[in-house]
């Protein structure tokens, strides 16, 4: 390329890039003058760096893919190294900001085609590893792939050419011969995109020998010690290659059998870590009990540590399922320095909650201001041994620590049991913590009048704004609310909670003028327009205020049954959840939901691990007595 323009790019056009074009063009020219290749490229490449939304890059980008077939070898695995790094994050998301790049990318792939069939296989890798990157489902690009790949020799080349093909094709078939192959990671390679995808109800893989695939991922794994396989060209899913097809797996009962029988009692903690993985992953995906499933977890407990710590995972994301296995778990702590210095600790305690174990009780103490602890509702009847120490812990320094949101959270949770904390609550109404104080002090409801709230709460429904305390969400609501709650008297919330439901959108709180029900009858004109309105909490909270003010379940349903198409993907959402238990509430006028409610029930599949699945079934259960169906 010179002063003229000639060259396969012209300067006239180069010189339309933005926010650094007085360099960019000699950088690209650069790349195809002998004497300036490697200079040119390392300052292009420090220039362009890693963010994909600037104007600068995709310019830079859309002139940079047609030099593909002007540059020397080394050049040419560089720039097709950094190009598949780049797209695959720029490929991500197609909207705002990232549109250009996204648009150059996806659009670039007749550039990459010619070097497919490169003569040097670290272009053929990459050049493959683009393509996976950009997402090119093109009928030629796969073609050039499954072409490349029936006579590729390099093991590298081919296991980028299959990655490729498994990822942006449906011909899961065509991948199977590779399963059986010498070199273990092509079969990885080919053992990733033979498998239905996840979510798809598929007991075993069609046209492959069963376990062949689970076998396939064990010698895959076994090559890089169960740890991060090679980065070009896996990366990125050369990341926690376990887990990866742990879960890949897991859907088909046989490939995961297979994978897990060929790494457990391995020579290699890393590999029996994988088996602890494996046997997870199949756990959280279906619901049948699989006791061998649970043995080979809880075997791992008197493992290596990082052996054991996975099985602590696998248990504390095990409910009551895996409650057979506490006193395995208690030991283990124990073995490793008790509650106060064991690094599963927290992972450890959040299992032993959600076995319902009463022995979580001092342990929950323990680590209370720990950052990690993140456990289930704890239950009520743990309330005369955890008082005592949340009370001390509401009045004393440090408002701001995590161990005091998780004590109101809990007292919320626990009403009226929570009616010795009531003083230490009262107390808390002044500070940054107000409304999660006046949010407990409300479930606690008129027990909570012999300690005197009832007066702070009246003055912090008309404070001004100040620290915890701003206009509608930050005090008052919840105030007005709470005071109804303990007093008996509905004026304040109703004149406060209807104002912010007249004030529109992101304004109310409304499961506050659900509580009040048919109270709230002259604010019912508000909450209507809301049973439409983007956001789906919003429309969910709309629908049972609408339900408990006016008593009609039409427009409440209508509203509620569009939310539960999560179900569909097995996601049991948070919001998934409060939608089934507000059509329960309403009863036989729901008699729409049953379709989808009886297939939560009958589904073999978990839906969105074994916790939530749990509380899922539980509550639909209940919808459905409710509903009149069984």
């Amino acid at each position: 390329m010179d002063e003229r323009g000639a060259g396969p790019v012209a300067w006239h056009v180069l010189e339309g890039v933005p926010a650094g074009r007085e360099e960019i063009p000699g950088l690209l020219s650069g790349l195809v003058t002998a004497g300036q290749r490697q200079k040119s490229w390392r300052r292009l490449e420090d220039r362009l760096g890693w963010s994909t939304d600037t104007p600068l890059f995709t310019h830079a980008v859309a002139h940079l893919f047609p030099l593909l077939p002007h540059l020397d070898d080394r050049r040419l695995v560089q720039v097709l190294d950094f190009l598949a790094r780049r797209g695959h994050g720029a490929c991500r998301r197609s909207v705002g900001v990232h549109r250009e790049a996204y648009e150059v990318f996806t659009n670039a792939w007749p550039h990459v085609l010619p070097v497919i069939a490169h003569r040097a296989a670290g272009v053929r890798t990459r050049a493959a590893w683009v393509l996976r990157s950009i997402r090119c489902a093109e009928p030629a690009a796969l073609g050039a792939l499954r072409r490349c790949a029936a006579v590729e020799e390099d093991p590298t080349a081919l296991v980028s050419q299959l990655l490729a093909v498994g990822e942006l094709s449906q011909e899961r078939e065509w991948l199977l011969p590779w399963l059986e192959h010498a070199h273990p990671l092509v079969a990885l390679a080919a053992a990733r995109g033979v498998p239905a995808p996840g979510g798809v109800d598929t007991p075993d893989t069609p046209g492959a020998p069963d376990g062949a695939v689970g076998r396939a991922v064990a010698r895959g794994l076994a090559v890089g010690g169960g740890q991060r396989l090679p980065e070009v060209p896996w990366w990125p899913l050369g990341y926690q290659p376990v887990e990866r097809f742990a879960k890949l797996v897991a859907p088909h009962p046989a490939e995961s059998a297979a994978l897990l029988a060929a790494v457990a009692g391995h020579r290699h903690a890393s590999l029996r870590r994988a088996a602890v993985v494996a046997a997870g992953a199949r756990l959280r995906y279906w619901r049948d009990r699989a006791p061998d499933l649970w043995e080979a977890v809880a075997a791992g407990l008197a493992d290596e540590p990082a052996v054991a710590s996975a099985s602590v995972e696998v248990l504390a994301d095990g409910g009551a399922a895996a409650a057979p296995y506490a006193d395995l778990l208690v030991r283990h702590v124990e073995r490793s320095g008790g509650v106060g210095r064991a690094a599963d600790a927290d992972r450890a305690l959040r299992a032993l909650v959600g076995m319902d174990d009463d022995r979580a009780v001092g342990w929950y103490v323990a680590r209370l201001g720990s950052h990690w602890l993140d456990t289930a509702p704890l239950p009520a009847r743990w309330a005369p041994q955890l008082l005592p120490v949340f009370r001390r812990r509401l009045t004393g320094d440090g408002l701001q620590h995590l161990a005091v949101s998780r004590i109101l959270r809990t007292l919320a949770e626990w009403g009226p049991v929570a009616t010795p904390a009531v003083p230490e609550l009262v107390g808390l109404l002044g500070t940054p913590v107000a409304r999660a104080a006046a949010e407990a002090l409300g479930a606690i409801g008129p027990a909570a009048a012999t300690g005197r709230a009832a007066g702070p709460l009246a003055a912090l429904v008309t404070a001004g704004p100040g620290p915890g305390r701003h206009p509608w969400h930050g005090g008052a609501q919840t105030a007005a609310w709470a005071y109804w709650r303990v007093t008996g008297d509905p004026e304040p919330a109703l004149r406060v909670c209807g104002a912010a439901a007249r004030a529109g959108l992101g304004q109310p709180v409304l499961r506050y003028l659900a509580d009040l029900g048919p109270q709230a009858a002259r604010h019912a004109d508000a909450v209507r327009p809301l049973l439409t309105c983007p956001g789906q909490w919003s429309r969910v909270g709309a629908a049972e205020a609408w339900w408990r003010i006016t008593g009609d379940a039409t427009a409440a349903v209508e509203a509620l049954l569009p939310e539960l198409a999560p179900l569909a993907r097995h996601s049991a959402t948070p919001l998934v959840r409060r939608t089934v238990r507000v059509l329960g509430s309403i009863g036989a006028p729901a008699v729409a939901a049953l379709p989808a409610l009886h297939e939560v029930v009958s589904s073999p599949r978990r839906y969105d691990g074994i916790p939530a699945d749990e509380e899922l079934l539980r509550i639909t259960r209940e919808a459905l007595r409710a509903i009149g169906r069984t």
